[in-house]
């Protein structure tokens, strides 16, 4: 795939997933919805992968690929479903989610002992800024949070957690064959949660052609992102998500007629200027054991992972 329309390619994927999302659970309930789209994601990236004839990774790098693909897809959105399903409402869920850049910055400094440059100190404030712009009008509309906002902030460590053990460990691993693991993976969980808890269907046929529109939208989303951490690593993909609520906004009022606001418009200024600005980052400095907290596609993990 090639990498310059790759980032715009995510946001543009990423963003339809709320509307989509939002237009498909009012005919599906949420835990039924979430193993739908998993099993179908599933048959979808396995069937991307048996045609590309990717190769499959063995041994340790199938473990850490499993692990890593269970907190991106498992964790994150399982989370993100059950606080929705308790109390969370979407414009919450969406504002915590779309923490992920300084998650995944912070993350960084604590486990990789990676510092950020000047530069990358202005992407995140700009960030920052960008996303609570865009999910700020949401939340005083629906300022609904209850017990279950832990998930979601579960849900944000895992994708920020999954994707950083995806940048160390997992370059030599296809995009599309770790999504395919992932959600093959967060299967079985998805279908307990299926099956202990109440569930319904209404208007079968809309709800299955927006289900097909939001397995569609997602997993080449999520196998997009997978392709941005491997090409960017985890810190220079997880910027996307400053863009990505603004984007998510203009979706909704093209779908589902959602009003605009001034705040939008800034919003995408603040996301764009965020982007730019952490294409100026220079490689963060190096830790105290003096290796490139960037972890570039020929860093020693990388090179150990493809030996094996």
């Amino acid at each position: 795939m090639s990498q310059r329309p790759l980032p715009a390619l995510t946001v543009l994927l990423y963003a339809l997933g709320y509307p989509l999302g939002s237009l498909t659970l009012g005919h599906v309930t949420p835990f039924l919805l979430i193993l739908l789209r998993f099993l179908l994601s599933a048959v979808l990236m396995w069937a991307v992968v048996a045609v590309r004839r990717t190769p499959l990774p063995r041994g340790r790098l199938l473990a850490w690929t499993v692990t890593g693909g269970l907190l991106v897809q498992g964790v994150q959105f399982l989370g993100l479903y059950w606080g929705m399903a308790h109390g969370v409402g979407p414009g919450v869920a969406a504002l915590v989610i779309a923490m992920n850049p300084v998650t995944t910055a912070v993350l960084a400094r604590l486990v990789l002992r990676r510092r950020e440059s000047p530069w990358g100190l202005v992407a995140l404030a700009l960030g920052t800024v960008g996303v609570i712009a865009a999910c700020l009008p949401r939340l005083l509309s629906d300022p609904s949070v209850g017990p279950g906002l832990i998930t979601v902030l579960v849900a944000l460590g895992g994708l920020s957690g999954g994707s950083l053990l995806q940048e160390r460990k997992l370059r030599a691993v296809d995009p599309a064959v770790f999504t395919a693991i992932g959600v093959t993976g967060s299967l079985p969980l998805a279908a307990a949660l299926t099956l202990t808890t109440p569930q319904h269907i209404t208007d079968p046929l809309p709800g299955a052609a927006l289900l097909l529109l939001l397995v569609l939208a997602s997993a080449l989303g999520m196998a997009c992102y997978a392709a941005c951490v491997r090409s960017r690593g985890a810190r220079g993909a997880s910027i996307l998500f400053a863009l990505i609520p603004a984007v998510a906004v203009i979706a909704s009022w093209s779908l589902q007629g959602t009003p605009l606001d001034p705040t939008t418009a800034v919003a995408l200024i603040c996301g764009a200027l965020a982007c730019a600005a952490q294409s100026r980052s220079t490689r963060p400095t190096p830790g105290p054991a003096g290796r490139s907290g960037q972890g570039g596609p020929y860093d020693a993990a990388t090179v150990r992972e493809r030996v094996r």
